[in-house]
């Protein structure tokens, strides 16, 4: 044995006994008696860096010493059987092991590989009768098959030759010929065992062995193959290099050379080149080792834990793939494949969910505050066309109280004016024909006192008029009496008698009661539209349509006058008697409309409700319909 490997062999038993007597103080410190630590024995048929061996050995020894009830001190040793004669490398390692454990019970032997199982055997025998052991390897002992060789059991494993090469022929259905490089001279029948695997495959295709003797041979052959072939790798290890060449040492050279797919079926060539097969993982079976070792130590017999099956799996190289144009999507399900480039997501996938879920509140926000922004403006805009509805409403209100006042003064002044030239001056006529009769000779039917007496009964009839007629433009006994029809119809007859013009006058509905605020709304929206028409627009034909539908109630007064802008009579403060009715329509919760333009007469419609409990406040003046537009309102001067 070499100084380095004797001198960890002592390590490991001094790291074992301290991690053994840190266990024994817990076990104290907790009120329980200590366990003594199993020991555990593990031989691996190749040196230390054998491929896989290392990954192997791990798995075992993290299962092994990751047990809280069971304290183990695991041991590792080398057959190195390919390295020196089976029986030197045998006889040397027993005798090694017997003078290193002298002593020491062994309570388990685990044996990595066939010849290690056979080594394994012969030093239970000699050494440590009846100790249980666990294999690995690539086929079960006859012995153990048969129920003749007892406490015994194991996981088979090995390169999966023919699941391998039935892989390679459905990935690629075309190929007819297959070249196959299973060369180890040092390794006794190896050739013939693979070819004795890969027999059945003859019928099918046609299979061709590679045994150049040189690596430079080997290399320059492969890359001179045939398309629509395979190359599939068991094992090259060429004798001519003076010392022991692994089975995957010049796998990275052949697979570059080669100008065909390569396939092998252990899992130690992954990463050297090859497509991928169907293989088993040194981790896993390590770990199952690991596993069944623990059970025996427990207490289990090895002849009650049965012997694990191969357990195979496809895996593959993602840029031997690209390499080869393989459609990924034909490859079997369940497979493993390794050295795929790490895409966006899957390296930054945390990060970009963050991202997302933090854009995406704050896009929330975003669409929080912008909705409030717009409730916000839609309130805003609501108060500001409130409030100009409401200053429009001041400023006409604050107009038509400036002008109620100073029409107040001239309506009394006319008032006045009337009663003194017109009623004063007939009243004093008729005085002074009082008077005359008074001296008259007394014969009433005399020429002279009959003409005193005709002219005292004009004068009368001419007042009695004037009287009724202003008594009539302050309020009409028909209105109160009568109603509100009827109070219309009679006004347009006076209208068209009094201006000589023509007044038609038209009705829809039925009108059994008019509440009193809404007719005089009503007949004074007629007045002032008829009194404008005929004074101001000077026209010859007006028309009043008074229409019932339901509990709504609409007039609609057109003339063939003038007309005018409205909007200018508003802002030059004419349109006095517009703002009336508009404030009238108002105050019984209805609405006015205006409609005129140069030379194209007015009409002048309102709206309201019978039912005074369904009036609502109403807002200034609207515009009519589609059909009347800004610029077609025109003002009805009062």
């Amino acid at each position: 044995m070499r100084l380095d490997k004797f001198s960890r062999c002592l390590t490991a038993p001094a790291i074992a006994v301290v991690a053994a007597g840190c266990l024994s103080t817990a076990a104290w410190a907790e009120g329980q008696p200590p366990q003594s630590p199993r020991t555990v024995l593990a031989i691996h048929g190749g040196p230390e860096f054998y491929p896989g061996s290392e990954a192997m050995d791990k798995a075992i020894r993290d299962v092994l010493l990751s047990s809280a009830s069971t304290p183990v001190n695991y041991f590792t040793e080398y057959l190195e059987s390919e390295e020196f004669s089976a029986e030197l490398a045998s006889a040397a390692l027993r005798d090694y092991i017997g003078r290193k454990f002298a002593g020491r019970h062994i309570d388990v032997l685990i044996a990595n590989t066939v010849p290690a199982l056979e080594f394994a055997t012969r030093l239970r025998d000699e050494l440590y009768p009846g100790v249980p052991i666990v294999f690995i390897a690539a086929t079960a002992p006859d012995a153990v098959i048969r129920g003749t060789a007892g406490g015994i059991t194991g996981v088979v494993r090995g390169v999966a030759l023919s699941e391998t090469l039935e892989l390679a022929l459905k990935l690629h259905p075309s190929v007819r010929e297959v070249f196959v490089i299973a060369y180890a001279p040092a390794v006794a029948g190896y050739t013939e065992r693979v070819q004795a695997t890969l027999r059945g495959f003859a019928q099918r295709v046609r299979l061709t062995y590679i045994g150049e003797r040189t690596a430079a041979d080997m290399v320059a052959v492969v890359g001179s193959l045939p398309p629509q072939t395979l190359l599939f790798y068991a094992r090259y290890s060429p004798v001519d290099t003076g010392r022991v060449v692994y089975p995957d040492e010049l796998l990275s050279s052949i697979a570059h050379a080669a100008s065909v797919p390569v396939y092998a079926g252990a899992e130690i060539y992954m990463g050297k080149g090859i497509v991928g097969g169907m293989m088993q993982s040194d981790e896993v079976d390590g770990t199952r080792i690991g596993e069944i070792t623990l059970r025996i130590l427990e207490g289990t017999r090895p002849e009650a834990i049965p012997i694990t099956p191969r357990s195979l799996a496809p895996i593959f190289d993602w840029r031997q793939i690209k390499r080869w144009g393989i459609d990924p999507s034909r490859l079997p399900a369940g497979s493993q494949v390794l050295f795929r480039p790490t895409t966006m997501w899957e390296a930054y996938r945390r990060y970009v969910v963050g991202t997302i879920a933090v854009v995406a509140l704050q896009l929330a926000l975003i669409a929080g505050l912008l909705t409030q922004r717009a409730r916000r403006r839609r309130a805003e805009h609501i108060v500001r066309t409130r409030e100009a509805s409401l200053q429009k409403s001041y400023d006409r209100i604050r107009l038509l109280a400036g002008r109620l006042i100073n029409a107040q003064e001239t309506a009394r002044a006319s008032l006045a004016q009337d009663l003194h030239d017109d009623i004063c001056q007939r009243l004093a006529m008729v005085s002074t024909a009082i008077d005359r009769l008074k001296t008259s000779s007394g014969d009433i039917q005399n020429a002279k006192t009959q003409q005193l007496l005709a002219m005292l009964a004009r004068d009368a009839h001419g007042t009695f008029d004037v009287v009724r007629t202003l008594s009539h433009d302050l309020h009409p006994a028909t209105l109160r009496v009568l109603g509100l029809l009827p109070a219309i119809k009679t006004h347009c007859v006076e209208v068209a008698k009094r201006h000589n013009v023509r007044v038609i006058f038209t009705t829809q509905g039925d009108f059994p009661y008019v509440p009193d605020d809404v007719a005089v709304c009503f007949f004074r929206v007629a007045q002032e539209s008829l009194r404008n028409g005929v004074e101001h627009g000077s026209a010859s034909r007006l028309t009043v349509s008074l229409t019932r539908s339901g509990d709504d109630l609409a007039m609609t007064v057109t003339d063939d006058g003038r007309g005018f802008n409205l909007d200018a009579a508003i802002r030059d403060g004419s349109g006095v008697g517009v703002i009336s009715m508009e404030e009238r329509a108002r105050a019984i919760g209805g609405t006015l409309y205006i409609v005129s333009d140069v030379q194209r007469g007015t009409t002048i419609r309102i709206n309201a409700p019978l039912n005074p409990h369904r009036a609502v406040s109403v807002t200034d003046v609207s515009r009519p319909p589609e059909a009347m537009p800004v610029a077609a309102r025109s003002p009805v001067t009062s």
